[in-house]
């Protein structure tokens, strides 16, 4: 069998392997790069502290990808208020206009100044 018995299937299958190879070859071409980012704020028992992944994109807009958070509150109010505000960031994308959560306000207070600090980083960041 030589390239001229193939039909239309066949050259199909062909094209589509072909396609596919060079998807994975040029997929770390495309990939956006990803900026990692550190911000401290002061929470009520203890420091928080962010790590934040983003990335931006052509019109200069950030997207966080991962948010991870240490702090020294209490897990009952204070880590239950972080995991909260961190859902809240990767869903909504809006770093400026954080709501506060009731209960927790010196946690909230401190997520937002180190989230703040973290973004200005990964806004400078070349």
């Amino acid at each position: 069998m030589n390239f001229k018995d193939f039909g239309l299937r066949e050259w199909l299958v062909i094209i589509f392997i072909i396609l596919g190879l060079a998807a994975f070859v040029f997929e770390d071409y495309f990939k956006p790069k990803i900026y990692e980012a550190e911000g401290v704020g002061i929470g009520y028992n203890d420091d928080i502290t962010l790590k934040v992944k983003a990335y931006k994109k052509k019109d200069k807009t950030i997207r966080v990808t991962e948010i991870e958070v240490k702090h020294g509150d209490t897990d009952e109010i204070g880590g239950v208020a972080l995991q909260k505000l961190v859902d809240d960031v990767k869903a909504k994308q809006r770093f400026d206009d954080i709501d506060m959560v009731a209960g927790a306000t010196f946690s909230s207070e401190g997520f937002k100044e180190a989230l703040d600090t973290a973004i200005e980083d990964i806004r400078n960041q070349q």
